[in-house]
């Protein structure tokens, strides 16, 4: 199907035609030029490796240890190998041993394989042979949480798992898969799998 315009209506077409055409090429270089900026100002790529996930900092057989106003100590982080990462400010530490000390006897410590520290601290993620320990107090024994991974979240107080976890109190022992943890509300909890002994 052909459709043709009528003689009237040409002259009309031909004047819109006209003066639609200077605006488009305006409308067209100045988009050209807008892209021409954009990929002028854009940051050059950089190929020196400043965005792969290489450290910037190796730090080997390290013991710090914080301490209070009054010079006593208050936490301790040892390892064998810590390795910062400048592209998402992220630390990795092999063999961490985190220990928090009190004035009166053995320090509190939790240990694992590796932790993966994010980049304001909130998050720590252990993994191999995670193992937490708190020395015995008042009339109590020590407890002992030992699982193949733990997450904690630092600000929040919480630590959680969803693989096996085992929590033993002398002889007393209680184990289960999937396991959350709420310093603030002194809630523990075991999602499934949950078995355990009680003994006096």
């Amino acid at each position: 199907m052909s459709w043709k315009t009528s003689p009237v209506v040409q002259p009309v077409l031909r004047d819109i035609v006209t003066a639609a055409f200077p605006i488009g090429l305006l409308l067209v270089l100045g988009a050209l030029s807008y892209w021409l900026g954009a990929v002028a100002s854009a940051d050059p790529v950089d190929l020196g490796g400043r965005f792969r996930h290489d450290p910037d900092t190796i730090i080997r057989n390290f013991d710090g240890i914080s301490y209070d106003e009054k010079g006593n100590r208050k936490a301790g982080l040892r390892g064998i190998e810590l390795r910062h990462y400048p592209d998402d400010e992220s630390s990795v530490v092999q063999q961490p041993l985190l220990r928090r000390f009190n004035p009166t006897g053995e320090p509190s410590s939790v240990s694992a394989n590796q932790a993966v520290v994010n980049s304001d601290g909130s998050e720590i993620d252990l993994t191999g042979d995670v193992r937490a320990f708190r020395p015995a107090q008042g009339g109590k024994a020590a407890i002992t949480l030992s699982a193949p991974h733990m997450l904690v979240l630092v600000d929040e107080e919480r630590a959680r798992t969803p693989g096996p976890a085992r929590i033993q109190q002398g002889r007393s022992w209680i184990s289960g898969t999937g396991f959350d943890a709420d310093n603030v509300t002194q809630v523990f909890n075991f999602r499934s799998n949950v078995t355990g002994s009680y003994k006096r």
